[in-house]
């Protein structure tokens, strides 16, 4: 497997990772604004308060969410081969259904836009978890989606963070909107202190920091075994999730949010510059967070 088809096997998967989390964030939203002003105002100040995309602005999620699946599609055609057909030719599909949501009157819809580009994630990445073997493309293929995920659920809490402190009475409100893109809703929300704690350091949530980040050290595990890993990049992998088991992590998420949040970012950071293991000569490819 050659260097390049690795890293556009990477950016498949970091490109759905991508759209899933924006439409995560739309279907979040739309259940939000049935409940009343306050749940949508939170959704607002995130994305006020987050880098650009991250809380895609009102009416442009779902095309956002189109956008990404595009390019994963291209990504795929450009694999040359490592992909089975099948993946590449449901990305395709993937990327047509989304875009055709996302424009004329469906785009009206926001809902119905997030569960389109869902359903189709999900058919993709069922599909390859079927028919892709448990080699070095199907570890990238891991890293790609969940260290995105850890960087995006990090980038997501600090923007909670920031507004809380800055805006105490909306405290509760932005950290019940980022439990429903964590997909709580109704009964199953969570007291607004423990979402913090529950998205960063709870392994069992497949949204979360901590668990994504057993994810990323597993497929570098890996690939270590199989003669394509870098050990200082699992060494480093290692030494953030155990940064997010430790107790004084969560002390310093309680004590001072942003603080605790930053810190896990720049850590997750560190891990995203070091580059994607591969076979191969030539610079790395670098990981892109979503």
């Amino acid at each position: 497997m050659t260097l390049s088809s690795l890293t556009h096997v990477h950016e498949v998967a970091a490109a759905l990772e991508r759209a899933d989390a924006s439409a995560r964030v739309l279907g979040a939203r739309a259940r939000a604004a049935r409940d009343g002003a306050g749940p949508a105002a939170a959704f607002s100040a995130l994305a006020s308060a987050g880098p650009e995309g991250l809380v895609p602005a009102v009416g442009t999620g779902g095309a956002l969410a189109a956008r990404h699946l595009e390019q994963a599609a291209l990504a795929a055609a450009a694999t040359a081969g490592a992909l089975p057909t099948d993946v590449v030719e449901a990305l395709a599909h993937a990327a047509g259904a989304s875009r055709a949501q996302a424009v004329g009157a469906n785009a009206l819809d926001p809902a119905g836009a997030a569960r389109v580009v869902r359903r189709e994630v999900a058919a993709v990445r069922g599909l390859a978890a079927h028919s892709m073997r448990r080699d070095e493309t199907w570890e990238v293929m891991r890293l790609g989606t969940f260290l995105p995920r850890a960087a995006w659920m990090s980038a997501l809490l600090l923007s909670c963070a920031r507004v809380a402190a800055s805006s105490p009475e909306s405290a509760d409100a932005v950290w019940l909107a980022a439990a429903r893109v964590a997909g709580a809703q109704g009964d199953d929300l969570p007291v607004p202190g423990d979402v913090l704690l529950l998205l960063v350091t709870d392994g069992r949530a497949p949204i979360s920091v901590a668990y994504s980040i057993e994810e990323v050290t597993s497929a570098l595990f890996a690939l270590s075994r199989q003669g394509a890993g870098d050990s200082a990049l699992l060494a480093l992998s290692r030494a953030t999730a155990a940064r997010l088991s430790n107790p004084s992590l969560r002390d310093l998420l309680t004590a001072d949010a942003v603080l605790a949040m930053s810190e896990v970012l720049n850590a997750i950071g560190a891990l995203a510059v070091v580059g994607v293991p591969g076979s191969g000569s030539g610079p790395r490819p670098r990981v892109t967070a979503a």
